[in-house]
């Protein structure tokens, strides 16, 4: 155990190791979201179209972690 409460992580050094930061949350966060989805024991219309909103979520955490990478890339490249 590190020390820290729950949920609570070291201050970024900078704003592109800050974006970084965010980025890998939200990628942890969308396998989680996805990896519960699938643990569920449920079936029939209504699970599949919960299932279908849960990734479409995910999804979109993903890509948005992508745009926090590409972002702290651009601001890597404007320091150098």
């Amino acid at each position: 155990m590190s020390g820290q409460p729950y949920g609570a992580q070291a201050r970024p050094r900078g704003p592109a190791e800050g974006l970084r930061s965010h980025a890998a949350v939200l990628r942890e966060r969308a396998e989680r979201l996805r990896g519960a989805c699938e643990a569920l024991d449920w079936k029939g219309p209504q699970a599949d179209a919960f299932r279908a909103r849960v990734d479409e979520l995910a999804l979109r955490c993903t890509r948005a972690a992508e745009g926090l990478a590409r972002s702290a890339a651009e601001l890597d490249g404007r320091a150098g």
